[in-house]
């Protein structure tokens, strides 16, 4: 009976485990059907979900920049107390973690005591108010970094998509030298059974097959990896069924590495997160100056208590209790002078102050490092401009070799071999086509991230 209710219980438990990890589970979206480079863009910036959670991170950033806000704002608390002692006076402080602590001596043997504290700091010296400039500009500066990390999953999307583009152009060629291999193939057997071609030229010609067989597989697979990639930016379900509407076409684009220069430093996310940085490392530097300074703030209280004691009027009556009530307020201003604190004032502005010289140059470095990337993506740009060209120009060649060759091959003049070698230059300037292109387009989505833009 035991083992059975053993049984039930794990089998209990484990479908309440089972159940809770489905109710944290969110399943990704699911998304058919023809899909373009813009519309990528924009599902990925939806569903990504690095994008979710930098707005996360952004949102908990103002909400500690809402926390700040409270010094600015009277604090308030309601205290009860009931003590019973043997010993008297002892003291009672207020329960939780609010500003507005309430501090109460008690010399009866038992009292009951009600009241409402309010206190309102008057002078810290600064702190409170570059504590809260600090953690504004680190709201500002998570913002900034949720508007970069949109930036990098716009390019991240549009070089998988690229990539998902250029396997599956890779595809199509290996597909249509497939078909030419296999007619050459249907005419080499035909030529060798009527006596015209002896028979290592069908061999050749089935080896040759047997290799783009395998290009073919291979290809295949590099373009469903590269499909699995785009999904997984775009943040919907594997299972989903896309089909690439854009094709890989020249765009020109007029770059200009000085305007891009000044367009990134305006709107660079990583530039403007750096400089709020350091803006909120100024603003703590400051602050940890507001522990030298005095503090000052104003504190009101209303009481209403009552308390009983032993007393001892004589050996007859025994011990007889004695009750009294009281009921007030009072009113105070708090002046507190910091003396000495074990040097952690002293520590704590040299720890704000490394705190700013490391984000200066974090500053510096982004700059910096911005600069670098608008500079290498011109570059890159400009030189796949020319693939391009260079590319086409080649395979429009490769095509007329391959055509000459082939007529004299047909008309009995040429060799096997020519048709071969005409074949992969013909194949491999298709190859170098649609790398050529790719690489424009990636080039073109590294400007758009260098100079700090989604679109």
């Amino acid at each position: 009976m035991r083992v059975i209710e053993r049984a039930l219980t794990a089998l209990a438990t484990v479908t309440l485990l089972l159940a809770a990890a489905g109710a944290g589970a969110q399943p990704l979206p699911r998304i058919d059907g023809p899909l373009t480079l813009e519309q990528a863009v924009e599902l990925a910036l939806q569903k990504n979900l690095r994008v979710k959670a930098s707005a996360a991170e952004a949102r908990a950033m103002e909400s500690m920049r809402r926390e700040a806000q409270a010094p600015f704002w009277p604090q308030l608390s309601a205290n009860g107390y009931f003590a019973d002692q043997r010993m008297a006076p002892n003291v009672y402080t207020s329960a939780g973690t609010t500003m507005a602590r309430n501090y109460q001596v008690f010399n009866a043997d038992q009292t009951r005591d009600a009241n409402v504290t309010a206190m309102y700091p008057l002078f810290s010296g600064g702190r409170d108010y570059y504590t809260y400039r600090a953690a504004a500009r680190r709201a500002e500066a998570g913002r900034e970094m949720l508007r970069g990390a949109e930036v990098d999953v716009a390019m991240q999307a549009r070089l998988d998509y690229v990539s998902a583009r250029r396997e599956a152009e890779n595809l199509r060629v290996t597909g249509d030298l497939l078909r030419d291999v296999d007619e050459r193939l249907r005419v080499t057997r035909a030529q060798f059974d009527a006596g015209r071609v002896p028979r290592y030229y069908v061999l050749r010609d089935e080896a040759e097959r047997a290799n783009v067989v395998q290009m073919q597989a291979m290809a295949q697979s590099r373009a469903e990896l590269a499909l699995v990639a785009l999904k997984t930016t775009l943040g919907v379900d594997l299972a989903s069924s896309i089909t690439l509407a854009d094709r890989l076409e020249l765009v020109p684009a007029a770059v200009s590495v000085e305007e891009g220069l000044r367009e990134a430093g305006a709107r660079q996310p990583e530039i403007r997160a750096a400089a709020k940085q350091r803006e909120a490392a100024e603003a703590e530097v400051r602050a940890a100056y507001g522990n030298y300074f005095p503090q000052v703030s104003v504190s009101y209280m209303y009481d209403w208590g009552v308390m009983k004691s032993r007393a001892w009027e004589s050996q007859a009556d025994a011990m007889r209790s004695r009750a009294d009530g009281a009921e007030g307020y009072s009113v105070g201003v708090v002046v507190t002078l910091p003396l000495f604190d074990g040097l952690m004032r002293e520590n704590a502005l040299n720890t704000a102050k490394a705190r700013l010289e490391r984000a200066v140059q974090a500053e510096g470095l982004a700059r910096q490092q911005i600069a670098k990337e608008v500079n290498q993506a011109a570059l890159m740009l400009a030189a796949a401009e020319k693939g391009v060209d260079a590319s086409r120009k080649g395979l429009e060649q490769a095509e007329e070799e391959f055509r000459v060759v082939k007529e004299r091959f047909e008309s009995g003049r040429g060799i096997q071999l020519e048709i071969l070698d005409a074949q992969v230059a013909v194949t491999r300037a298709r190859f170098n086509a649609v790398n050529a292109l790719a690489d424009y387009h990636s080039a073109l989505a590294m400007w758009v991230r260098a100079t700090g833009r989604v679109r």
